[in-house]
């Protein structure tokens, strides 16, 4: 046995997958599965086939490379570079684009390969990440329109990432009437209109996702079972599918504040420490290049992050719940943040139970 480690319940996440899939079945709604969390491992891509997933998306085109037997639908979700127009086109149907130079890379790299790729034109919506101002899609639509080896698949939306911004149904019924007008003005099926991600799921979960809205980009849904707008628990949702396990590897009791004079840590950050008199200090093999240690949840409720560096994460065991000693293995429940680190670190070992 190697720690750090990353444990995945299949059966849970199999039922949370399917769960998801049935959701969108029901209100007509397509979804891309988005994968990028666990960095292309093929027997994770292996589960989400099993439980009938077909609709594969990624930001990486080295990870959308590994369902090329798996997927009849692989998405691109970060805005392609030009300078990978080539494999993005190779590996992927379609892609998220809010550039026309790069929208144009991508007609020439169809047309080199001999292929028709899918352009979705990103709007802006108000989070401030990617996309097209609303009051230009039209003649973005029609320029894209004119182009050859590629064609106009749909527009999307993206919320809840830089600007936080959740999604609420003015903005997908603004995104649905855009998509009309693109289709009455061109004459075009416009099949997808996506309306966002994992944010959008609480309107999906309530049945109050508009008309219009046919497509969304799930993957911290059915990762933890829960919704990122109010970063609540989708109901029949399992949200304990992955645990990280790591050793302790020393454990003494020691003063909770340290002495002499204090200076940044190793990540150029000046601690602050609270005063907890003399504790039971216990270290593990684990550090922010496995996790972001922060956000991992201990799963005995006693137990206290102290802090980590690189290699090295420190808790206050004092009040755990059972005795410790060096050797033993503490187990923690992640957030996306700590799960995708250790889902995309080398050092920590993943296996399913």
């Amino acid at each position: 046995m190697s720690y750090p480690e990353l444990l995945i319940d299949r059966e849970k996440l199999s039922h949370n997958i399917r769960t998801i899939m049935k959701m969108g079945q029901d209100a007509d709604v397509k979804i891309h599965f988005v994968t990028k969390c666990m960095a292309g491992w093929r027997p994770f891509l292996e589960v989400l086939h099993e439980a009938g997933v077909e609709y594969f998306a990624d930001s990486r085109v080295e990870n959308l490379r590994e369902i090329s037997d798996l997927a009849l639908s692989r998405m691109m979700l970060r805005v392609p570079m030009i300078s990978n127009a080539i494999d993005v086109v190779r590996y992927a149907d379609l892609s998220l684009n809010s550039d026309m130079a790069v929208i144009e890379a991508l007609s020439d790299a169809a047309r080199t390969l001999d292929r028709e790729h899918g352009v979705i034109l990103m709007v802006e919506m108000g989070d401030l990440r990617e996309g097209f101002m609303p009051k230009e899609i039209l003649d973005v639509a029609s320029r894209v329109l004119n182009l050859r080896g590629v064609w106009l698949a749909g527009i999307g939306a993206n919320f809840n990432c830089y600007g936080g911004v959740i999604p609420e149904e003015r903005q997908l019924v603004e995104l649905s009437e855009l998509a009309a007008a693109i289709r009455r003005r061109f004459n075009v099926p416009l099949p997808i209109v996506s309306g966002g991600n994992t944010g959008s799921l609480y309107l999906l979960s309530e049945n109050r996702l508009p008309l219009g809205i046919t497509h969304l980009r799930i993957g911290e849904g059915y990762l933890l079972g829960i919704e990122t707008s109010y970063r609540k628990r989708i109901p029949d949702l399992f949200t304990d599918v992955f645990a990280v396990k790591a050793e302790v590897i020393e454990l003494r009791r020691k003063p909770s504040v340290p002495t002499g004079l204090i200076g940044p840590n190793s990540f150029n950050e000046i601690p602050v420490f609270k005063d907890r008199g003399q504790i039971w200090r216990a270290i593990l093999a684990i550090g922010e290049q496995d996790a972001r240690c922060e956000t991992l949840q201990p799963r005995d409720s006693n137990i206290e992050f102290l802090g980590a560096s690189s290699d090295h994460m420190i808790l206050d065991v004092t009040h755990a719940v059972r005795d410790l000693k060096v050797g033993d293995v503490l187990e923690f429940t992640p957030d996306y943040a700590a799960l995708l680190r250790a889902a995309t670190s080398p050092y920590v070992q993943k296996r399913f139970v």
